[in-house]
This record gives C-alpha cells, sequence and structure tokens, in this order.
C-alpha cells in the first residue's frame, strides 16, 4: 500500500472516529463512496461531481410501522463538506455524533430503505 504525502492529514482528523469506537468500526471503499460502519449503523460518504463530500447517514435496520418489513432511516446532516482538514473534522464530529445515538435535530431524516 501507498501513502499520499498531500493525504496524510486525513489520517490525524479521522483520529476521535477510531480511537472513540476502534475494531467494531469498519470502512470500505467502491469508487467514488466510503462507507464506515459501526454496530448496524452506516455513514455513507461520497465525492460529488462539485468536488464536495455529501455524507448520509443509515440507522441501524428496525421493523417500518407501515409495511412491516424491516428498513433502516436515512439521515443527512445541514450541508455538504469540503475535502479539507477542517470540513472533514466536522464530518468526523458528525459521524461521532451519529455513531453514539444523536438524531434529530443534528440530522434531517431523509428516506427509509428496504434491506
Amino acid at each position: 500500500m501507498t501513502s499520499s504525502p498531500q493525504a496524510a492529514w486525513l489520517s490525524g482528523v479521522a483520529a476521535p472516529l477510531t480511537a472513540k469506537f476502534g475494531s467494531a468500526l469498519t470502512l470500505s471503499r467502491t469508487e467514488n463512496t466510503v462507507c464506515w460502519d459501526f454496530e448496524g449503523q452506516s455513514a455513507v460518504v461520497e465525492l460529488t461531481a462539485a468536488g464536495t463530500l455529501r455524507a448520509t447517514f443509515i440507522d441501524c435496520e428496525s421493523i417500518d410501522a407501515v409495511s412491516a418489513t424491516p428498513a433502516a432511516a436515512a439521515y443527512r446532516g445541514s450541508s455538504t463538506y469540503a475535502v479539507n482538514a477542517s470540513s472533514c473534522s466536522r464530518m468526523i464530529a458528525d459521524m461521532v455524533d451519529f455513531f453514539s445515538g444523536v438524531r434529530e435535530p443534528k440530522f434531517t431524516f431523509v428516506d427509509a430503505y428496504s434491506r
């Protein structure tokens, strides 16, 4: 594996997330999307065409009251994130909050997905 000096700041920015959730936190990447998972919850971060990061926070699966089928609620924060240390630090803080149980009003419900 190679390392990019230009992106080395990212590991420092992510330190609070890994310090709090440790080995229970997993990370996967597909093309322009990175997914952080913790105990059934996910933070899906997508690099947009505009060069910003959009995070969708997906809650643990539960039974939908209307359809009586398994579904997971999806939330978003109030904005996208820039690809720089201060904005990504804010995104990591949002992930820590979400994985710690914070929902509304910090995050806005956007949809529910069948799983």
